[in-house]
């Protein structure tokens, strides 16, 4: 075990190091059919740090911005910035011109890395560099998020956040060294990030795959010994689809990390088949607040809740002039942890995340019932107000997909002359079922007040997606305002 990764006490690269130092021989990441070993992977964040220390000027952070798909030199890189107490900056590589320029243009980074040019990079540094030890309320993270109007923000997290964020999950998901952790979507993204750097700091091997792909990702659960599965909801159904078409069943998951929506009934029962013994950890947070509550398979929570507090976290529902509410009443989810971020780099439109007093929030509503539960309603720029009452879409889709026919649901305002906004939802149906639109509304009278049940439906075929694999909403909301949606009538 090298003394300068034992003096780095307070560095985030710590963990992976000491990781490093313990086991070098142990498959650290898989891509494709190349295995790097933990000992070669040190090596190559040692030269990447080193490079980044020689960026430093005047004891200012220097900043690089990477665009990089999914392959090992991201990781490389991420280590080796954070390890030389540098901040790195995410850019997705599928960005237009126009939206890197821009990034580029509130981050203005000392570097920046393309996937071709990174390789290079590397190979060029010193192997001979010392991990220092980083102030832990330094900033090492620029990532890029849309918050609640589309507009995308560039939310600031410092080390000590992190280093908080992995002691949490640590106990919660219990991953370790024997663990083979599969992150199949975009690293540049907060989950498949997370998933990746949260394996390597715990010893485990961590497989990536270049490009998401239902096929493949299904033939490694059930073929690599996989025990770990981090992934978000539309993705899990595509390695679902694709294990029960190939036949394949995953005997070693042990667990599924899953976030950025609440999973459907159905799509635990299918589980279920497949890997009965794997606990199924959905947990609800933000970039900007980490993780906020946790759902556990074996807990027992109300399957329309987002869980309780995780570990670390303290809860607080407030109204709209900022005093708490009595329990199960709704109000704005206020969350109090070690995990927050730093807020926002550069000028913004005020909507997203607020501090005050030591508590944060991105102005998501919910309540909490008498055993702590935590259900959400929605969040405020999310609210369709209909013949004057308000609607938060969430409540409306989580009863939607809890019908037998439909598999996902998205539900909005579209412009009415009565109504001012009629409350419509797209359905993607389940295999061959269908509803009628009496049917749907129906179901949703008798689960919600009667002024929540959509008054218009179309049914899509495919899903458009985002990059970090949630629904596209804008493309699907100006499709169905198009016409190019069929009408459930």
């Amino acid at each position: 075990m090298n003394d300068d990764i034992e003096g780095a006490a307070d560095n985030l690269a710590r963990a992976f190091a000491l990781a490093a130092g313990r086991a070098p021989g142990h498959p650290a990441l898989v891509f494709v059919d190349e295995t790097v070993p933990y000992g070669t992977l040190l090596q190559q964040v040692r030269r990447a740090g080193a490079g980044v220390a020689a960026l430093r000027r005047d004891g200012v952070p220097p900043r690089v911005a990477l665009s990089l798909g999914n392959h090992p030199d991201l990781l490389v890189l991420f280590f080796g910035i954070v390890a030389a107490g540098g901040i790195v900056g995410l850019l997705d590589p599928k960005w237009s011109e126009a939206q890197t320029a821009a990034a580029l243009d509130t981050l203005r980074p000392d570097l920046h890395l393309t996937t071709e040019a990174a390789a290079a990079w590397i190979a060029g540094q010193p192997v001979d560099w010392a991990i220092p030890a980083v102030d832990p309320k330094t900033p090492f993270l620029v990532g890029f998020t849309s918050g609640t109007t589309g507009r995308p923000k560039a939310f600031i997290r410092n080390q000590a956040s992190w280093l908080a964020t992995l002691e949490a999950s640590r106990g919660e998901f219990g991953i370790g060294p024997d663990d083979i952790v599969l992150v199949p979507g975009p690293l540049v993204h907060g989950l498949g990030l997370y998933g990746a750097v949260e394996g390597l700091s715990t010893g485990a091997t961590v497989r990536v795959q270049p490009k998401f792909d239902t096929t493949d990702a299904a033939a490694q659960l059930a073929e690599c010994g996989i025990t770990t599965l981090v992934v978000v909801p539309t993705m899990l159904v595509g390695i679902l689809d694709a294990a029960e078409r190939d036949g394949h069943r995953f005997p070693t998951l042990r667990r599924v990390v899953c976030s950025g929506a609440k999973l459907a009934p159905a799509v635990h029962d299918r589980l279920a088949a497949l890997c009965p013994d794997a606990a199924v950890l959905e947990y609800y947070g933000a970039s900007e607040l980490s993780f906020v509550s946790l759902r556990s398979s074996r807990e027992g929570a109300p399957a329309d809740s987002v869980g309780r507090p995780f570990h670390g976290v303290e809860l607080s529902l407030r109204n709209d002039d900022g005093n708490p509410v009595e329990r199960g009443r709704p109000g704005t989810v206020w969350v109090r942890s070690g995990m927050l971020s730093d807020g926002y780099l550069g000028t913004t439109d005020g909507a997203g995340y607020r501090e005050r007093d030591g508590w944060g929030t991105v102005g998501d509503y919910g309540w909490i019932d008498e055993e702590g539960w935590l259900r959400l309603v929605g969040r405020a720029g999310d609210m369709v107000i209909t013949g004057g009452l308000n609607v938060y879409p969430a409540e409306v889709e989580a009863t939607l997909r809890a019908h037998p026919a439909v598999a996902e649901a998205m539900v909005f305002g579209l412009p009415d002359p009565y109504w001012g906004d009629a409350l419509s939802a797209v359905v993607w149906w389940r295999g061959t079922e269908r509803a009628s639109l009496a049917d749907l509304r129906s179901w949703c009278q008798e689960r919600l007040e009667a002024y929540k049940a959509p008054r218009r439906v179309f049914a899509a075929a495919d899903m458009p997606l985002t990059g970090s694999g949630k629904i596209a909403r804008a493309d699907v909301r100006e499709r169905a305002k198009a016409g190019e949606l069929e009408v459930v009538g």
